[in-house]
């Protein structure tokens, strides 16, 4: 709820929208002062304070997501709005509306910033929020790269601020899918000749081992195949052998649906959410 953005204002007014309790004084009403944050830009820090600046102000900072983007911070759009995280403790409501897709390219899809400890934080999610999916691990033995989060809480110590999350219908939270790991190391021998009784430096190669697949939404990558011998080689008697095949690397570990960092997130599922949580 936000004032209205004409006519007059009333003290009752400010302490509802606001808080605080009589008797008022309008100088804590001043931005950043403890009840008003950014969700009311035009109110100065200091100086003269007129009724007036408070038209349209509001008790929370609203921010709207409507169109594609990627590797998207909370504290960054926050600010945009007159948001002091050193001093204010307004709260932070994120709306990601139905159709928008919020992804992660090489970092989180999308990240809280360091806000203020004490600011709520409630983001509804009708659209995506979808981590990267990991590299390909190279052939031979190449370990499958990691997915990314779809949304990472920073850590900050202290403070009372409530994190919710409400993935609503139609809405997908989901962590990106680990890389598969790559192919093991092809085995290879010297030829052996019978008739010489002994090797020969002529190498004969089998196959690199198959890559992995990689994971789905929230799943980790699958390891690569093993490496084989050359099935024609002549007889590899040990003394020949030069390399032995090895198995395929591990795939990449899942990206997480949150990444709460040790802070305590409220998670509300009424649409898909892929990955941990945690």
């Amino acid at each position: 709820m936000a004032l209205q953005s004409s006519g007059a204002i009333s003290f009752s007014d400010l302490q509802t929208e606001f808080g605080g309790s009589p008797p008022i004084s309008l100088s804590e009403y001043y931005r950043n002062a403890g009840f008003v944050g950014g969700g009311a830009p035009n109110v100065p820090t200091s100086g003269a304070l007129r009724m007036n600046k408070f038209f349209g102000g509001k008790a929370e900072i609203a921010i709207t997501l409507a169109s594609n983007a990627s590797n998207q911070n909370i504290l960054t759009l926050a600010q945009a709005q007159g948001y002091n995280a050193s001093t204010d403790s307004t709260p932070i409501i994120v709306n990601i509306n139905s159709g928008v897709i919020i992804s992660g390219s090489g970092t989180h899809a999308l990240t809280t910033g360091g806000l203020n400890a004490n600011s709520d934080l409630t983001i509804n999610i009708s659209g995506e929020v979808n981590g990267f999916f990991g590299s390909t691990g190279s052939t031979p033995n190449g370990v499958g790269g990691s997915g990314g989060d779809a949304l990472y809480v920073n850590t900050l110590t202290g403070g009372s601020g409530v994190i919710v999350v409400n993935v609503l219908s139609g809405g997908k939270l989901r962590g990106g899918g680990g890389g598969g790991g790559g192919g093991g190391q092809r085995g290879q021998h010297r030829f052996f000749d019978s008739k010489f009784n002994q090797c020969f430096s002529q190498y004969y190669y089998g196959s690199y081992g198959s890559t992995g697949s990689a994971g789905g939404y929230g799943q980790n990558g699958s390891s690569g195949g093993s490496g084989t011998y050359s099935p024609s080689a002549g007889t590899p008697y040990a003394q020949c052998i030069a390399q032995y095949a090895s198995g395929g690397a591990s795939g990449g570990a899942a990206g997480f649906a949150i990444r709460q960092n040790g802070r305590t997130v409220t998670l509300n599922n009424s649409g898909t959410v892929n990955g941990s949580a945690s």
